[in-house]
Parts: C-alpha cells; structure tokens; sequence
C-alpha cells in the first residue's frame, strides 16, 4: 500500500511540473530543425524570458539545433515566441531565423562558374569564379529586425541609380524604420521582397565588416558595389549563409 502511496504522489508531482513547463508548438512534433542567430550576439537561457540566467552566448551566423517554439515573455512589445534547444534552453526569436542544412550550411562544392558569397559571420561578400575567390569586400548587413536572408537566390533585376523608398516595402515614410534614399548606385536585387547588393554611402566607413545596419540588404563601399555590378549579371547565384 505505502508502495502504491508513494507511486501515485510521484504521478502526481510528475504532472504538476509538467503543468508548469511552456507548451510547445506543432513543429517541435516534426523533429529537429536550425535557427541561425541574426543579431551580432546572442543569449541562450535557461527559461523563455530575459530575467532567467544566460547559459551561453552565440556569435551572429551561429547555426543551433532547436526541437520547436514555446510562448514566453513578449520582448520589446513585439512577439512571444521563443526557440527551444535540444538541450532544453531558449533563444529569442527576434534575434534568430529559421534555417536549415540547406541555408545555413551552404554546399558549395558543385557550384561552377560566376557566383557571389555574402557571409554572416564575417560581414563579407566573395566574387567566386570557377572556384576561386578573386575579389573580397566588407558589407553591412540586416538589422536583427531586419534581417539579410539566408539561402541561394539569384540576381533578379538591377538598377544602375535606385531610388529606394520603404513604402514600397510596406513601412510608411515618417514612421519607425522608414527611409527615402536617392542616389543609390549599382543595386542589384536577389529578392521580389526588396533584399539587395548595392552603394551604401550613409553608413560610415568603420561600418562595413563590423555592423549590421540595413532593412536586409548587402551594403557596399562605392568601389566595391562598381566590382560586384560588372561581375554579375541577371541570374548570378548569391549564397548568403
């Protein structure tokens, strides 16, 4: 009997805790998948809110294994969700997108020809020809609000001298965020959501390579954004990992 006692109070205590624990969402039923973190760092805690203790901090361009999303803290007033780890801490979604082996962990080994190479972690853009680097440029990337997408794309549509105006884009002039920039030379789009390789001559020069400061885009200096135009084309390949 005490033995019976003592396995129903365990029962018992098992799914009060297990009451109290976030509740995860439908994709932590499809299995393992990856984030990759956005901002320049990023804090892994033990619990989704940022009052809980931080376990580790990661690296803009980190790749992380994640079993789903739970409901937190809403952070900034903007949204509650949360990625768990497989180990069972939590990182912000606004500080991560989704990724997969695909996106994050690019296979270049097949690719031939004229390419370009835009790398998170090293705030860089490579001209790849036949395997090959042959030129290197520091740029500025996404915001953490705003983040340069990861993935292979393929240039678009290019515009020698851009007006870029984020009501095309879906935020209104005069509002948080917005912006109306003549003059933008040499933009070469990858995305039909705006993301783009071009000029960028309102960052400073100490920006580029160091920090991220765009709605999406690959900022260049002038002379490198003129090497990029002349060595794609309409279909060149852009791995961004």
């Amino acid at each position: 009997m005490r033995s019976f006692r003592f396995v129903a109070l365990a029962g018992l205590l098992l799914a009060i805790a297990m009451a109290f624990l976030p509740m995860a969402t439908a994709a932590s039923a499809a299995g393992e998948s990856t984030v990759v973190i956005t901002s320049t760092t990023g804090n892994v805690r033990a619990a989704p809110d940022t009052s809980s203790d931080i376990v580790a901090v990661l690296n803009q361009g980190d790749v992380v294994q994640v079993v789903g999303t739970v409901s937190g803290e809403v952070v900034n007033g903007s949204s509650s969700t949360w990625y768990q780890t497989a180990n069972g801490h939590f990182i912000y979604s606004g500080i991560a997108a989704a990724g997969s082996s695909s996106s994050s962990s690019v296979d270049t080994q097949g690719m031939s020809g004229r390419w370009i190479l835009v790398d998170h972690a090293t705030s860089t853009a490579k001209a790849i020809e036949n395997g090959q680097v042959v030129y290197t440029a520091y740029v500025t990337l996404g915001t953490p609000q705003y983040p340069t997408p990861y993935g292979t794309f393929r240039i678009l549509r290019r515009v020698a001298n851009e007006t870029m105006d984020s009501s095309t884009v879906g935020i209104p002039l005069g509002t948080p965020g917005s912006y109306y920039l003549t003059n933008v030379l040499y933009t070469q789009y990858f995305t039909s959501g705006g993301a783009a390789l071009h000029y960028n001559y309102w960052s400073p020069d100490s920006a580029f390579g160091s920090a991220a400061g765009s709605h999406g885009c690959v900022g260049m200096r002038l002379a490198d954004a003129r090497f990029f135009w002349d060595f794609a084309t309409i279909g060149t390949p852009v791995v961004i990992r």
